[in-house]
């Protein structure tokens, strides 16, 4: 994705400018109100007390303030213009997360908070703020901007995501999309398309920077297991629980830090996941059998279309288990699972 050049536009100075025009009470009310001050909104009521008035008056008066500000349309036109160019770029929608960091980047002094950023996606007209929409959580958006493709990038990207039934990334499913909507990269270009599934509902960024569908366990876990589900999917083989863990807080999910007693205790109630070898997990969906080594001789057999020799049975298990060929013997010598054939093969007893 491109680099944005910098702005000379001073979004400081700029505000102290706009917020000037208004009297005293009803500028502290606007700075409080949107965090100005400090980047921390304050409430209706908390303001309300300290001015001795209700939270209906105080709503009132931030009303009145917002309609005189928008009169002040020549003022405020180089960040108008600045907005309308980075709602453009990304196709008209962004999350409220996206918007800010977006546009805070495009400045070059360094802004203590953001809500020098967001005062301005409230008090500039074009821009609606959406709280309910079945393609995308809430967001920003620019009417005018919005591009048609918006909703069909969501509902594409899902389809792509169910058919390959993991996570994929961010490459490979941008290229996908524009074979699914037979579309080429100038129409739907990478900011678009990073933009427009950022604020989706349905598809969600990975903590390893992937994407997969929002209820996925490898997208969104939810608990021990789901990041350790995660972890495997992505390492690609079996691994002691004292690793997961280890990967589980390096890859930060969340605040929240795991402990290998913990990691372990989840793990071995989780059918998801197959103990197979001293301490080692691995996964149901690589094929692993759950079970003792009795049970994955028992299930090699039943799958057999004819008696396995010592030396197969010993082969398939060792590819299941990380166990000691003298215990997949053992194993073997139980009469009332297994029967001995002839040229030393083994097939279930009846």
């Amino acid at each position: 994705m491109t680099t944005s050049p910098k702005t000379t536009i001073n979004i400081i100075d700029l505000t102290d400018q706009v917020l000037a025009v208004l009297d005293a009470r009803s500028r502290d009310v606007i700075s409080r109100r949107y965090g100005i001050k400090n980047g921390q909104s304050e409430t209706l009521e908390g303001i309300g007390k300290d001015y001795g008035i209700t939270r209906e008056r105080v709503r009132q008066i931030q009303s009145q303030a917002k309609r005189a500000l928008v009169d002040l349309a020549d003022l405020m036109g180089p960040v108008t213009e600045l907005y309308a160019e980075v709602f453009k770029q990304h196709g008209g929608i962004l999350s409220e997360a996206e918007a800010t960091r977006l546009i805070a980047e495009r400045f070059e002094q360094e802004l203590p908070h953001t809500a020098y950023v967001t005062f301005y996606l409230d008090i500039l007209p074009p821009y609606r703020y959406v709280t309910r929409s079945d393609h995308f959580d809430p967001h920003w958006l620019h009417p005018e901007l919005v591009a048609p493709e918006a909703e069909t990038v969501v509902a594409g990207a899902q389809t792509i995501l169910r058919r390959k039934k993991h996570p994929l990334d961010q490459a490979m499913l941008f290229e996908a999309i524009r074979v699914e909507l037979a579309a080429s990269e100038q129409t739907l270009p990478d900011e678009y398309l990073y933009a427009r599934l950022m604020a989706s509902k349905p598809v969600k960024r990975s903590a390893f920077g992937e994407w997969g569908l929002s209820d996925w366990a490898e997208t969104s876990p939810r608990g021990v297991g789901d990041k350790a589900y995660a972890i495997l999917r992505r390492h690609g083989k079996p691994e002691h629980f004292t690793a997961i863990c280890e990967m589980i807080n390096e890859a930060a999910f969340d605040h929240k830090q795991a402990n290998p007693q913990t990691v372990h205790n989840e793990l071995i109630k989780d059918e998801r996941f197959v103990l197979v070898g001293r301490g080692l997990y691995g996964l149901v969906d690589w094929g692993f059998i759950s079970g003792t080594v009795a049970d994955v001789i028992e299930s090699l057999l039943a799958k057999a279309d004819k008696p396995l020799s010592r030396e197969e049975v010993i082969k398939q298990v060792l590819a299941q288990r990380q166990v000691k060929k003298n215990t997949i013997l053992l194993g073997l010598q139980n009469p009332k699972r297994f029967v001995r054939t002839e040229g030393d093969s083994y097939t279930l007893r009846s």
